[in-house]
């Protein structure tokens, strides 16, 4: 058994005094006389006390996080400043500091390193959001610990939160399958980011796995290939029902139906993913599969107080299950 550590205390009883007095002696504080202070002192010294280390920024028991989001993402989604209020806030309760940049689209292309990397005492970086390779790989060769949240990229070997977006794909095509709907549209392009592609594959998946329709016309590109909006173009077969990348989308999508003159539920069926958006249109509630997003920022936050104890820590990809939330924007055609 090793042995005890003598603390401020032990010294208190030897010398007869309290502990306050003990602790303003080591820090040199007023309220204790020159005599005083040097036996303490001296006590301490012989029975072999030796201070606990005062925690610094630097220390990994308080780290300072940085916080690295789009300029890109922020300009058509609010739901990344709502997840990084989340992550703010969590990181504080854990007396953590999370310190935000926004990345311009600029230092984005040119793999430009963040201001904030200019801090010495940052540990980790939180990667809210898909942003450019090029960027990514200047983070990676700081050699400070990277989460990727909200997403995840094959060439980078490092810790990803990432919502089950392919299962949403599926459960909202199978929703709409057992509500009647045969004719199902895709909206969004699938090829912008691996959120997005996932979120089509489960909508292929389920369409395939029970012999439903799977018609190219009815998917509709709402981004070009270098992620800049274009309008909705409806084919002139159209189908009853659509499931959407997300629901910032999904929204769109909705108000487009109108302007033709095209009611949502009776006319064309419509469902989104995330359930982050507030209601655009309040007499529509959007049907939508639910991100998880606390147990995300949990799992997120759980990391980095894991490396804050070990630094080569690895979780691997974390996937986090979501649900199928129902409001009006799909009218159920038949019982189930």
């Amino acid at each position: 058994m090793g042995t005890k550590r003598t603390t401020m205390k032990d010294i208190a009883a030897e010398i007869g005094v309290s502990v306050v007095t003990i602790s303003k002696a080591m820090a040199g504080k007023e309220g204790v006389s020159t005599a005083l202070r040097g036996k303490i002192l001296v006590k301490a010294k012989e029975m072999g006390y030796i201070p606990r280390k005062k925690k610094t920024l630097g220390d990994n028991l308080t780290l300072n996080v940085a916080i690295i989001i789009s300029e890109r993402l922020l300009a058509n989604h609010f739901y990344y400043f709502f997840v990084y209020q989340k992550i703010l806030m969590r990181l504080s309760e854990k007396g953590y500091i999370g310190i935000l940049e926004i990345i311009t689209r600029e230092a984005e292309e040119v793999g430009e390193l963040p201001n904030v990397m200019r801090l010495s005492s940052i540990t980790q970086i939180i990667v809210i959001g898909e942003m450019k390779t090029l960027f990514l790989e200047m983070l990676v060769h700081t050699g400070v610990g990277i989460i990727f949240f909200d997403f995840q990229k094959e060439k980078f070997d490092v810790d990803c939160i990432v919502g089950d977006n392919e299962n949403g794909g599926f459960l909202l095509t199978r929703y709409l399958v057992k509500c009647g709907y045969s004719r199902i549209g895709f909206v969004g392009n699938y090829l912008c980011t691996r959120k997005r592609q996932e979120c089509f594959l489960g909508y292929i998946k389920y369409l395939m796995r029970k012999g439903q329709i799977v018609n190219r016309d009815w998917w509709i590109a709402d981004k070009d290939e270098k992620g800049r909006k274009l309008a909705l173009k409806f084919p002139e077969d159209m189908p009853d029902a659509f499931v959407c990348c997300n629901d910032t989308v999904a929204y769109r999508l909705i108000d487009a139906l109108m302007q033709t003159g095209r009611s949502v539920p009776e006319d064309v069926a419509v469902v989104g993913c995330g359930d982050y958006v507030r209601n655009l249109l309040p007499d529509i509630g959007l049907t939508t599969y639910r991100m998880n997003m606390d147990e995300m920022v949990d799992q997120c936050i759980h990391i980095v107080e894991q490396r804050a104890r070990k630094r080569d820590y690895r979780r691997g990809t974390s996937i986090i299950n979501g649900q199928l939330v129902i409001r009006d924007s799909v009218r159920v055609k038949i019982d189930f």
